[in-house]
């Protein structure tokens, strides 16, 4: 009787933990075609990591009034504009066309092969009747200071810096605007 008590709990024991050796399938893969093309070389854009301050605010100063532009509100906070987003305040370029009667911040007047503009806090702008419209940055124009939010970039081995969709090369006098950069859609 003892062995039958140990022939059924070795067969128990057995049965319930033996594990078959599984066998490894084959699968066939199609293997996929490389067709190689000739496309244009792109330059190389390349962005070092660095940590940016004043990008959002909890809250605006007292004094800050909405400018509305294309059902957008933009807050002059010194030379730099704020929007709303998700209960704070972030730094935002206006676009192309934006028009406000006084430059918030302190301004630099520029001459650029014969035209007048206006530079302040990353955006330049022209006069158009008793007001400043926000135009694109022009090539060639130099400035002393670029903002703080200012992105150091390696683009094709030129160290330059990036701010509001141009970019700028430093030179003795300050920097200078060398390209534009294209939005990407």
């Amino acid at each position: 009787m003892k062995n039958w008590k140990i022939l059924v709990t070795a067969f128990f024991l057995i049965f319930f933990f033996y594990t078959p050796e599984a066998e490894a399938q084959v699968v066939r893969r199609r293997r996929a075609r490389v067709v190689k093309v000739d496309r244009p070389v792109k330059r190389k854009i390349r962005r070092k990591k660095r940590r940016v301050r004043r990008r959002t605010l909890r809250r605006l100063p007292a004094n800050a009034r909405a400018i509305r532009y294309r059902n957008a509100a933009y807050y002059p906070v010194g030379s730099m504009y704020y929007i709303a987003r998700k209960g704070a305040y972030v730094r935002a370029f206006p676009p192309r066309g934006f028009r406000v009667r006084t430059i918030p911040g302190v301004m630099t007047r520029l001459m650029v092969r014969g035209t007048v503009y206006y530079y302040a806090g990353g955006i330049f702008y022209q006069n158009m009747n008793d007001e400043y419209e926000v135009v694109s940055a022009p090539v060639g124009a130099v400035i002393k200071e670029l903002p703080e939010d200012a992105e150091e970039m390696d683009f094709d081995g030129i160290t330059t810096y990036e701010l509001n969709e141009t970019l700028y090369k430093a030179i003795e006098d300050g920097y200078e605007v060398i390209e534009l950069l294209e939005d990407q859609d």
